[in-house]
């Protein structure tokens, strides 16, 4: 299942807020634990997805840091978690949350979009991690809740 051109430009222009000082000093994937299947939920449906897989990931003795993905405003922002692991885990993780696309964190820096039912769909975001990063306060407003 590809992911259509426009909603692929969208997960493009990717930035991340961290909730608390992170480093990426290895690989890893940065998954959405918010609206699976690209379908926007409820404040209250989303928070428990997100209590259900950061258990999930504790109970796989998973270490995980979380963090903010959306626009660059972050007037869109979905909770997301940042897991060191290899790609084909990354893979494996992206389906168990049913979500469309992750990004991957190489061991360069280099950050990666996937698709996450189509190893074919992969572009590159950004040579440099660090430029997709910001610290700007969140606003009240979040697009990506019901």
């Amino acid at each position: 299942m590809r992911i259509e051109p426009d909603l692929w430009q969208l997960y493009l222009d990717v930035y991340f807020r961290p909730t608390r000082p992170l480093r990426f000093e290895a690989s890893g994937a940065i998954i959405s634990l918010w609206n699976p299947s690209g379908e926007i939920q409820s404040a209250t449906k989303n928070e428990r997805l997100s209590r259900f897989w950061q258990g999930a990931l504790q109970r796989a003795n998973r270490p995980y840091q979380l963090l903010w993905g959306g626009d660059k405003p972050m007037l869109y922002r979905e909770l997301s978690v940042f897991i060191r692991c290899d790609l084909a885990l990354a893979f494996r993780w992206a389906s168990r949350l049913d979500q469309l696309g992750f990004y991957y964190v190489q061991q360069d820096k280099q950050l990666r979009l996937y698709n996450s039912w189509d190893i074919t769909q992969t572009e590159l975001v950004t040579g440099e991690m660090q430029t997709r990063l910001c610290f700007t306060s969140l606003p009240r407003t979040n697009l990506a809740l019901q």
